[in-house]
């Protein structure tokens, strides 16, 4: 059997990577992620951007699952590390982590990814077209992940603006921009006394350059959580659900 390999960098948390309470933010926390996998996919010449010189293909996040024991702080020394657990025909499933320096664990995640062709927007089997799997294992059971239910009635909508700087390689808007917009919908004051403990999320349909987005959010005050979606015209494109905790 292959031996499943993971991959690791170690980090500093830089100022430009929390919020006024000094936390990570979400949409940071999760770009460490990624800039994991992608050295990890560097190694065999199939990250972004090589997938898109080379092979007109992209990678693309479709659902997380995130367990958040502590949020990294400004100035704290990490590490994250990444493994490719399995795949199947279309999905590739990734996990992640983060240790402080004592070898704490402080966030967990799984993710589903899959590859689309970058010109005709259309998911390939990743199971065809790589040579290195990085020991992850072939399946043919899907991974359940959390199922979330758009509520009825929102409590904050805020519409938002598509730059040039939010589209990434792959031609559409970058997954990590989603949740600045969605904790944005919070008040300052919520976020200020609340930590949050678990995340998950489901990107429905891509956002681009000419999407006019609008970020909806639900707070459940009884049960410290929130629901948020963002959806462009009548389009779903993402929705999430957080879990809080009072710091």
């Amino acid at each position: 059997m292959t031996e499943k390999r993971t991959f690791s960098i170690e980090m500093e948390v830089p100022y430009y990577f929390v919020n006024f309470t000094g936390d990570m933010r979400l949409s940071a926390l999760v770009d460490a992620m990624l800039l994991t996998s992608e050295k990890q996919l560097h190694q065999a010449d199939i990250d972004s951007s090589e997938m898109v010189k080379n092979n007109g293909l992209g990678w693309v996040v479709v659902q997380y699952h995130m367990d958040i024991d502590k949020m990294p702080r400004l100035g704290q020394k990490i590490k994250v590390t990444t493994q490719a657990t399995s795949y199947n025909k279309y999905f590739f499933y990734r996990d992640f982590w983060i240790d402080d320096e004592e070898g704490n664990r402080m966030v967990s995640a799984t993710s589903a990814f899959v590859l689309i062709d970058i010109k005709q927007r259309k998911i390939v089997s990743a199971a065809d077209r790589l040579d290195d799997l990085f020991g992850a294992v072939e399946t043919t059971k899907l991974k359940r992940f959390n199922r979330i239910k758009v509520p009825d009635d929102f409590d904050f909508q805020q519409q938002q603006h598509i730059g040039y700087y939010n589209i990434d390689v792959n031609k559409h808007v970058n997954n990590s921009y989603y949740f600045d917009w969605m904790v944005d919908t919070l008040d300052i004051d919520f976020i200020g006394s609340h930590q949050l403990t678990s995340m998950d999320i489901k990107y429905d349909k891509e956002l681009n350059i000419k999407s006019q987005p609008i970020a909806y959010a639900k707070l459940d005050n009884t049960n410290n959580k929130s629901i948020h979606w963002i959806k462009n015209g009548d389009v779903l494109n993402v929705v999430a659900q957080f879990n809080w905790k009072n710091k």
